[in-house]
Parts: C-alpha cells; structure tokens; sequence
C-alpha cells in the first residue's frame, strides 16, 4: 500500500514537472521577451505645459510588467497637457496628461486688447449650472436680488454672452468636468467662475456680485462660430448702450452704478450747466 502511494507521488512530481517545464516557462520566458510600441518622453515638460510632437517619441519596449494603459500612439499623447512634470524616459500614463489646460494662467496670456479677467462667485449649485460649465462656454448671467420686490430678477443686456475663461474650485484650483472625476476622489464643486469682459461688463459684474446672486445661463458650446457671432452682437449691444468713447463708457456706466439702473443710448447722463451772470460794466465820467 504504501509503495503504490509513492508510485502515485512520483508519477504526479514527473507530471508537475513536466508541466513546469514545458508550458509554465515557456510563457514566462515568451512575456518577459515580448516587446511593444509604447510613446515615452525624451524632453522635460513642466505640469501645465503644451507636450508638442518634438517632446516625446515611440520606442520598443519590453511588454513584461508594462501597464496595458501605457499610450502607444504618439497622436494620443501631442497636444495634450501634462498632468505632472514629465522628465526624459518617462512613459505616458492617462493621469499624466490632460487634454484641457490644467491652469487658467494659459488663458490668461492670450487676454484681448481693451478685455479683462474677472471672476465672479457662484453661491449656489444651480447659479453654476450644476457643476457643468467649461472653459469656452458662451453664457448668460441672470441676477437675483431678494431686497428688489418689484424686479428681484434682472436680465441684463451688458451681460448676454459671456465666454468662460476658467471653471475652479474653493480652492482656486482648475475644474475639468470633461473627463469623470476618479473613484476614489472627492468631486470637485464649482466655487468660480472666470470669465472675459470688457471694463463696463467688469464694473457690472462687481456690483452685481456684491448686491445678490449671479445665475449663469448656457448659451453656446463647442460652436466656434456660434461663439464669434454672439460674441460679435454682445460687442454691438455694448456700444448701443454706451457708444464708443472710452471716456463716455466709464460716465455712463458710473452713473447707472449710482442709479442703479441699466442705461439705454437715450439716458446718458446730460452735463448741467449754469449761465454765470455777467458783471455790470462800469462806465467812466467824462
């Protein structure tokens, strides 16, 4: 009985043997061997910065522990933004690039002649568009002012289409609501909202910020001509209302501040003047 146990015990060492060296090492000796057309980097890019096609280049590399998600075209990985700082030999992970910027400083370089950035609170989850806005949206804003019983709700001709420059958290941090947040992170809520105007549409939006609450409304995305042409009659109902002096802009526009009401081109403020008597002239005696 107990010879034919060891006879068994050795028929299945031979078997497992076998097995080991027949199939067992041939996989791993044929993975550990196997190469594959991965995209790494062979110049240094900050976090933030544009990766261009001369930063990065397609290799042969061994397929053993490489990660399935490591890109292997370089078209996926140019124009997209890093996520972190790349450096020489690095391979490209998802969560190393962005294909927004990951900063609204790279917007902020490219401000128009005559154009402000100005960022305006959103107090509520619904004056923000639950938490769906993005960079280069055309927006309407609405204001609520719960001390106004005749009119709390307001829309305003100077603020119809706005772009957004930059969508970011309390933290002042950038939001990009185009790829989903991941599992194990918090989601970020909007907290601000930056957006370009001009100096009347800036002076508007500070008063109003401080007098109630904003609610912003979408009106265009991802039309890029859509977006000129809104932005092109936003242009035109600014200079109805206030013409086309810079010195008129800011009278005008001070004194609907004062009034606090929106001026049309047939309320600009009218300058008073006073006849100034002349003095009686004195005659001589002859």
């Amino acid at each position: 009985m107990k010879m034919n146990h060891r006879f068994i015990y050795g028929i299945l060492s031979i078997v497992l043997a076998a097995v080991i060296a027949f199939i067992a090492v041939p996989a791993i000796t044929s993975k550990t061997s196997s190469t594959r057309e991965i995209v790494r980097m062979k110049a240094a890019v900050e976090r933030g910065a544009l990766i261009t096609a001369e930063d990065v280049e397609l290799i042969e590399a061994g397929g053993f522990n490489m990660p399935e998600s490591v890109a292997a075209k370089t078209e996926a990985v140019i124009g997209t933004y890093a996520a972190a700082d790349l450096f020489p030999g690095d391979y490209i992970l998802p969560e190393k690039v962005s294909t927004t910027p990951l900063s609204s400083d790279l917007t902020l370089n490219d401000i128009p002649d005559g154009m402000v950035a100005i960022s305006i609170s959103t107090q509520t989850l619904a004056a923000a568009l639950s938490d769906k806005l993005q960079s280069g949206d055309i927006i309407r804003l609405y204001h609520y002012d719960d001390k106004n019983a005749l009119e709390p709700v307001m829309d305003i001709p100077e603020l119809r289409f706005i772009k957004v420059l930059s969508v970011s958290d309390s933290k002042g941090l950038d939001i990009d609501y185009t790829t989903p947040p991941d599992d194990d992170k918090e989601k970020q809520q909007t907290a601000a909202i930056t957006v370009l105007a001009t100096p009347e549409q800036a002076m508007l939006l500070t008063r109003y910020e401080n007098e109630g609450i904003l609610h912003a409304a979408l009106i265009c995305r991802g039309n890029e001509k859509l977006t000129e042409q809104l932005l092109t009659r936003q242009s035109e109902i600014l200079n109805e209302l206030y013409g086309d002096g810079p010195e008129e802009n800011t009278e005008t526009l001070e004194a609907s501040m004062h009034t606090g009401e929106n001026l049309s081109p047939d309320t600009a403020p009218v300058e008073e003047t006073t006849a100034t008597p002349e003095a009686p002239t004195q005659t001589q005696e002859e």
